[in-house]
């Protein structure tokens, strides 16, 4: 018994003892502790200190890092606005050229349709010059020209001077042929007042050759106020007679020569002496 409360005794001290070393333990290791502490991060005042460090370091570098962004933000922009002002300047060449090209094409369009106005009046005129020579070529006694040219062939018959009705003679003449138009009394009158135009007569060049049924108009002078008027019968200028020359008076008179539109042929050979052979 005495043996056994002397284990347990010494059992009891035993634990205490261990407790005592690991209390110990413990209390150096946390005193190491505290002093590694104290030796790594300093006092209190220290560890404010190094706060407020780390809190402006964070402040500068977080101001940096805005200040870079920014840039970056300014530079895309920019390379936004260098891109859309490149697209510009194509877009603005694309616009240049369709004007150009639109430009060319009506250009290309006025000259077709000047081409084509000329191409159509050299046609017309070739159409016109080709019918004028076949109708002179076809001039025969049943036409306009050759009637009222025989019938003034008849009617001056062998006079050789003027009885002062040339004017009456001539227009008889026209009218029997067909022509209508608004009689004048005065022989000038029929070019000046546009009859024969209106007759369907054309101004021709004086130099043009003789064609039956011409008719010339002599201006009126001091000496003759009514002028004169003959018609070519394929032989002889006649009108109330019958005269040697184109020219019935003795001075120099001016005059202008007229042609049926559907005859505008100078060298025609038919119908040259038609009249004459009625």
């Amino acid at each position: 018994m005495k043996q056994a409360l002397l284990m347990i005794s010494v059992f009891g001290f035993g634990m205490v003892q261990a407790h005592a070393n690991i209390t110990g333990h413990q209390a150096d290791t946390l005193s190491s502790f505290h002093a590694l502490s104290d030796m790594e991060y300093g006092s209190d005042d220290d560890a404010t200190t190094d706060f407020a460090t780390i809190t402006s370091f964070a402040t500068s570098n977080n101001q940096a890092t805005m200040r870079v962004y920014h840039q970056n933000q300014l530079d895309k922009q920019i390379d936004k606005l260098d891109l859309l002002r490149r697209d510009l300047d194509v877009n603005q060449d694309g616009i240049e050229e369709m004007i150009n090209q639109l430009s060319k094409h009506r250009n290309n369009q006025i000259d077709a349709q000047r081409a084509k106005k000329t191409r159509d009046a050299f046609l017309a005129a070739q159409t016109q010059q080709q019918g004028n020579i076949l109708s002179a070529l076809n001039i025969d006694s049943t036409t306009a020209p050759s009637i009222a040219a025989a019938h003034a062939s008849r009617a001056a018959g062998s006079r050789s001077r003027s009885s002062g009705y040339c004017a009456r003679y001539v227009r008889q003449a026209l009218q029997a042929a067909g022509y209508q138009f608004t009689p004048n009394a005065s022989a000038y009158q029929y070019a000046s007042r546009g009859t024969l135009a209106q007759a369907g007569f054309s101004k021709i060049s004086n130099n043009s050759r003789p064609q039956v049924g011409d008719v010339v108009v002599f201006d009126r002078t001091s000496r003759y106020p009514h002028g004169h008027i003959q018609i070519w019968d394929g032989k002889n200028w006649v009108s109330d007679f019958r005269q040697n020359d184109i020219n019935p008076y003795s001075g120099a008179v001016t005059y202008t020569t007229w042609r049926d539109n559907r005859y505008l042929n100078n060298a025609s050979e038919s119908g040259t002496y038609l009249a004459m052979a009625e």
